[in-house]
């Protein structure tokens, strides 16, 4: 399976997972985005409705790589208050990744089942689904890569997936930064090929970590519903030690979560 890197909060990992085959050249650009064990970061979202009311949201997000190169990613948000606390994680299995949420106002950890998969995580337009897009942890049916273009003044690779049944989208297709291996857009389709959202980042908001390229900045728009989310990148680390507890459902409600303030 290769992944196609969409280094986004960590999106360290990816933005799209493909289990066809990709040309090597790709493949290798995409690996130089791949985190060895850990990557941990403090992200803004800042969410505009269709009347341009603006809320903030602020949250920290862990990823670790496990045997196998599995990988589990949790989400912790501190403000506003009424999420603070919450928490979400998800566990990369195959052919499906389990995932849970802990509200803290409920007591309880929940399991998101697939009839949830394309609902807003704290109402924001991002899915669930799109953030287990964005950290390289969904497995897509088919793809293939079609003729390279030029966006943003940028040479870039254009690849077209399309994901399995019970996915919120028909098509996914994904324009590739040939320098820096950042899907510099994302377009994803729902049934009967309406555009429904579309994600860009800007080249000049890429900057590098230890090696490894991600944006500081990305735009999330709902076309149909005419609301967006922006995600900004305030603080990220590479390689830093996680404990495996940090990441067990079992333990997502009551788990001491590291602070990431210096």
């Amino acid at each position: 399976m290769i992944r196609v890197c969409l280094p986004l909060c960590l999106l360290l990992a990816a933005t799209l997972s493909v289990a066809a085959e990709i040309p090597a050249e790709i493949e290798s650009c995409m690996k130089q985005n791949l985190p060895q064990s850990t990557a941990v970061q403090s992200i803004e979202l800042r969410v505009v409705d269709r009347s341009h009311y603006e809320q903030v949201l602020e949250a920290d997000i862990f990823l670790k790589r496990f045997a196998e190169e599995q990988s589990r990613v949790m989400m912790v948000f501190h403000e506003p208050v009424d999420v603070r606390g919450a928490r979400f994680l998800i566990v990369e299995k195959q052919p499906q990744n389990d995932m849970y949420i802990y509200m803290p106002g409920l007591f309880k950890v929940r399991r998101i089942t697939s009839k949830k998969i394309s609902s807003s995580i704290m109402g924001t337009d991002f899915s669930y689904e799109d953030f287990e897009r964005i950290q390289g942890m969904l497995t897509d049916i088919s793809a293939e890569q079609l003729p390279d273009e030029t966006l943003s003044g940028r040479p870039v690779y254009v690849l077209a997936s399309f994901p399995e049944e019970g996915s919120g989208y028909s098509r996914v297709s994904t324009y590739i930064d040939k320098k820096t291996c950042i899907p510099l857009k994302t377009e994803l389709f729902e049934r009967g090929d309406h555009l429904r959202k579309q994600m860009t980042i800007d080249p000049g908001n890429i900057k590098q970590a230890d090696g490894i390229w991600y944006p500081t900045e990305l735009l999330m728009q709902d076309l149909r519903d005419k609301t967006e989310t922006t995600l900004v990148v305030k603080n990220i680390r590479i390689g830093t030690e996680i404990d495996d507890g940090l990441f067990e459902p079992e333990q997502l409600k009551q788990v001491d979560v590291p602070s990431l303030k210096p």
